[in-house]
């Protein structure tokens, strides 16, 4: 699936998820200011922004089961497909706060075991149907169908759409099986909610996004043009998005440098070498968001044993992750997910490297002489490199990893959830709503199979009287106890946070920086235009 990052600069921020600071490094060197950020030279006034053109993007990872299903996401090059045609009634904005988009309003009863969500004005669908609360309620209840659940069913458990109502064409009114105080946060993965109409039909997709589809083909291209209907006025500003899938990083930006393509989406770090001052290709660079675990299964050996897993996390020297792994353009990790989560305490979770100590755990484990295969895969950029460097340092510890890359076809096929030692990429997600994703026994990518861990029972004990508790102070304090086990007793290896670099040709404009790990400022097609 998934997405990955977070690190010690989020201390400052950990009470605020709105921190931005520290996303430019080298900016003078490498021509990455803040023209390229926000779309005006310093000191220029900012330019209006021009109606028409095609912008091409290219994406590295794809493959012939490349998706435009509606809430239904695996490989990152799925992400912009599904954003461009579909929106959400809530999502993570730039900062990585909860805020609406389709929704108007979103607002509990006293106990939080009843939500009522209104819909803002006016939202049409790509065929001008006006967008209601049926409309709503059945995205949901196709997330959550039984026969064929798309990822998002784990965070809708609660909800009991059995008992929904229709207060009127704009407001439904949804009923909680358990107290779910974190509702918006749970479903504020927007490409996990997709609004759509009733009798949505995957081979005609109908969405509420700035773009309408024209065209797919798996493995190569999907072509979309304008939705002149959409709610943002004045926008989107393109005629058409083409997405483009590409086999290699050296084809995509060569396809970038010869004008082929428009935007290099999630480029290797390694490429900002040849971003030269005021040349033809630009960079926007965002705040640590992404992040690319290890994962070990906690029900195969060696991982099973908890001193294992602590030693593995032990061996791990962070700031050489990131100085090498991410070509310094990361933040360390502490192996607690979630940074910009209002209930992430920074100061409170740090783990230095300790050769010594992992030795020490690993003899008493009995694994002295540790041998296991990790496999790697160009699932994000930085990825392979990042294994690269966990297997040079482990060899202090005397554990030989053995590096297994395949390609994205096979990290994502049918082994998929099941290697006992790999990898694989998030963006950001409020804590909750990550758990909902990864460590629960219904999560759609329980990677880890956490459920098999000795502290389940109690870390599950604690996730549901955080999801029944409104008063944030009282629920931060239990999200701490379960940050607590994460930090202790957990199965994910998290060396660091990245930073994203998306390379774009210099007439390319709009996109803004974020902290949530989606390119290009949380795929904002809606605000880019070409000069």
């Amino acid at each position: 699936m998934g997405d990955q990052g977070a690190s010690k600069v989020f201390a400052a921020a950990s009470a605020a998820t709105t921190g931005r600071r520290d996303f430019i490094r080298g900016a003078g060197a490498l021509g990455v200011t803040s023209a390229l950020l926000g779309g005006t030279a310093p000191g220029a006034q900012a330019a209006t922004p021009k109606r028409g053109g095609n912008l091409r993007l290219g994406m590295t990872g794809g493959s012939s089961s490349d998706t435009i299903s509606a809430s239904n996401t695996v490989t990152e090059l799925d992400n912009p497909r599904i954003l461009a045609l579909f929106e959400p009634l809530v999502s993570v904005n730039r900062q990585g706060v909860v805020s609406n988009v389709l929704a108007e309003s979103f607002e509990p009863n006293s106990t939080a075991t009843e939500w009522t969500i209104r819909l803002r004005s006016g939202l049409t669908f790509h065929d001008g149907k006006a967008v209601t609360s049926k409309d709503v309620l059945f995205s949901l209840q196709r997330i959550v169908d039984p026969k064929a659940p798309l990822p998002g069913a784990t965070p809708l458990a609660p909800v009991d759409l059995a008992n929904a109502k229709f207060l009127d064409d704009r407001t439904l009114r949804l009923p909680m099986k358990t107290a779910y105080a974190d509702f918006p946060g749970g479903i504020s993965a927007p490409e996990y909610f997709s609004i759509v109409p009733v009798g949505y039909d995957v081979k005609n997709p109908i969405g509420t996004g700035p773009f309408k589809y024209k065209s797919f083909t798996p493995g190569q291209q999907s072509v979309y043009t304008r939705n002149d209907n959409y709610w943002r006025t004045g926008q989107p500003y393109l005629d058409t998005l083409t997405i483009i899938d590409f086999p290699t990083d050296d084809a995509a930006f060569s396809a970038l440098q010869g004008g082929v393509i428009d935007v290099f989406a999630i480029a290797p770090i390694a490429l900002m070498s040849e971003v030269g001052s005021n040349g033809p290709i630009k960079a926007l660079v965002s705040q640590p968001g992404q992040w690319v675990p290890f994962t070990m299964r906690v029900d195969r050996p060696p991982f099973n044993d908890p001193r294992v897993r602590q030693a593995m996390r032990l061996l791990v020297d962070r700031q050489q992750m990131v100085d090498v792994g991410l070509g310094g353009y990361g933040a360390i990790g502490n192996d607690v997910f979630s940074p910009w989560d209002k209930c992430y305490d920074a100061s409170a979770w740090k783990r230095d490297r300790d050769v010594d100590k992992a030795k020490s755990l690993l003899k008493q484990a009995g694994h002295s002489d540790l041998t296991v295969e990790l496999v790697t895969s160009d699932i994000a950029s930085g990825a392979v490199r990042m294994a690269e460097v966990l297997t040079q340092q482990a060899q202090d510890a005397g554990v030989t990893i053995k590096l297994r890359k395949v390609t994205t076809d096979v990290i994502y096929g049918p082994q998929y959830l099941n290697w006992p030692f790999s990898q694989d990429w998030w963006n950001y997600k409020p804590y909750l709503a990550q758990v909902a994703m990864e460590l629960l026994a219904t999560s759609p990518f329980n990677e880890t199979h956490w459920a098999k861990a000795p502290s389940y029972d109690r870390y599950v004990k604690l996730y549901n009287e955080a999801q029944a508790t409104l008063d944030g102070g009282k629920r931060c304090d239990i999200i701490h106890e379960m940050q607590k086990i994460d930090f202790e007793e957990g199965a994910l290896i998290i060396p660091c946070f990245n930073k994203n670099v998306d390379l774009m040709a210099s007439n390319v404009n709009g996109f803004q920086p974020s902290n949530t790990g989606y390119a290009l400022g949380n795929f904002g097609f809606a605000d880019a235009w070409l000069s």
